[in-house]
């Protein structure tokens, strides 16, 4: 049974913080003090989370502008929360891992996916040739339920170590499954599963690369996404009788 927009909402109202209170001064020398490899993997996660989270705060506004009801006020709190996020990574960016360009660290499948594929559905959404319900499907389905979960787990396990990360990465992390059940709402509403997004499932999965998305991972975020594609499909027949 879904939530629906009021629990969503109340929800995404109680998970509010603020980004610029979380203290980043132990964590460039934490980050430091980890091996080669796990600086590596550290520093690709947040790299590959300031590239993801300044895409959507820039482009989740046209999700916002096109939609209407309880799902606008939804999609306008989130859009708060993605500016927040984005916010975040770039005093991360700026004070742990002080580079002036995070895209060469993030990998190259995440900037295609968040610098190319999330604008030109964006820019589709505002020119009228994609559904609302498509754009949810490709932004809230995929890159948030399946790019970012795999992402977030692999942040919350590798920056524990880090002490302001990993406190801002658990409520990112929190944030995200609330969005995640608004894409979820949004589709139930819309009458559509999401079978046109079957083929990007495992190519995001994987975006982050073999390192970060291992196979525990991916299965874990894989099965999450098939049951979200069972109860929207059972939502669809429902609506249909």
């Amino acid at each position: 049974m879904l939530a629906g927009y009021e629990h969503l909402l109340a929800a995404g109202r109680r998970l509010q913080w603020d980004a610029e209170a979380i203290d980043l001064s132990a964590d460039a020398a934490a980050l430091g003090a980890l091996s080669n490899d796990a600086q590596r993997r550290v520093r690709t996660l947040l790299a590959g989370f300031w590239v993801a989270e300044h895409g959507v705060a820039e482009h989740l506004e046209e999700y916002v502008t096109v939609s209407d009801g309880m799902a606008r006020r939804c999609l306008e709190l989130q859009a708060s929360d993605e500016r927040r996020h984005a916010r975040f990574f770039e005093r991360v960016r700026a004070e742990v891992l002080d580079v002036d360009d995070v895209r060469g660290i993030a990998g190259a499948e995440i900037v295609a996916l968040f610098e190319r594929e999330l604008p030109a559905v964006a820019a589709g959404l505002a020119a009228g040739s994609v559904a609302l319900a498509d754009a949810v499907g490709l932004y809230h389905l995929v890159l948030e339920a399946i790019v970012l979960s795999v992402g977030e787990a692999a942040l919350v396990a590798e920056a524990a170590p880090l002490p302001g990360v990993a406190a801002g990465a658990a409520r990112v992390q929190a944030d995200e499954r609330w969005h995640i059940g608004l894409g979820v709402q949004v589709l139930s509403d819309a009458g559509i599963s999401p079978g046109g997004i079957e083929p990007l499932a495992e190519r995001a999965a994987r975006a982050w690369g073999a390192e970060i998305a291992s196979d525990d991972r991916v299965r874990h975020a894989l099965a999450a996404h098939r049951r979200r594609a069972l109860l929207l499909r059972r939502s669809t027949l429902a609506g249909r009788v």
